[in-house]
């Protein structure tokens, strides 16, 4: 039956969430519709669904492609649950190429704004950017400090390698692009343009350079 009556994004969101949960044919059908007319009104809650829509292929083809820009667009507008699905598609390579830091920026937006699992998922990411990055350097000879824009890349002395070891120094993304971080006593981060130990300067560099 037509909901001639359901005319606001919110009216349109709550009907078709009632619909997705029974899960029929023709209650899917109409679903999507509802969230489609709902977000083309700029509703987010009703943009994440559609993209949670494509994402699954529940009452519409999947389309990854489609799935990451609505999904997107809702943690533009920090919709905890978009951050936390966004950060999902970072760590499978869904709709976007795979990116942990990506993924971990994510999990740790949604956990501050209250999705419990986002942390666990945090601490996982975590993990491995960690266990990856030292494995690589333990490789590469300590010559040059070079970042990419996803990871310390090479280190330039001794002091240098246990403190990005013990994770006491990490890239961060800015709008200058990555930079190096180091945490002061207090716990805030300082942006190092050079090694603070041997004075060698930070070199930009491709995450696929060959060592």
């Amino acid at each position: 039956m037509e909901d001639e009556n359901v005319n606001e994004p919110d009216e349109m969101y709550r009907e078709a969430i009632i619909l997705l949960e029974k899960g029929g044919d023709d209650d899917l059908k109409r679903a999507a519709e509802l969230l489609f007319k709902a977000s083309s009104k700029g509703h987010i809650p009703s943009k994440r669904a559609v993209g949670f829509i494509y994402l699954d292929g529940k009452g519409v083809e999947r389309d990854l492609e489609k799935a990451y820009q609505l999904i997107s667009e809702g943690a533009a507008s920090l919709d905890p649950l978009s951050l936390y699905m966004l950060g999902r598609m970072y760590e499978g390579g869904l709709g976007v190429e795979q990116d942990d830091r990506g993924a971990l920026r994510m999990f740790a937006s949604a956990a501050e704004m209250g999705i419990e699992e986002a942390e666990e998922d945090a601490e996982r990411v975590a993990a491995r950017i960690t266990e990856r990055r030292n494995r690589k350097l333990r490789s590469r000879p300590i010559l040059n400090l070079e970042i990419s824009d996803a990871d310390v890349e090479a280190v330039c002395c001794k002091e240098m390698y246990d403190s990005v070891m013990r994770g006491e120094i990490d890239v961060v993304e800015t709008y200058k692009g990555p930079e190096l971080v180091k945490e002061d006593e207090n716990g805030i981060e300082d942006i190092c343009y050079e090694c603070p130990f041997c004075g060698k300067k930070v070199k930009r560099v491709s995450k696929n350079k060959i060592y």
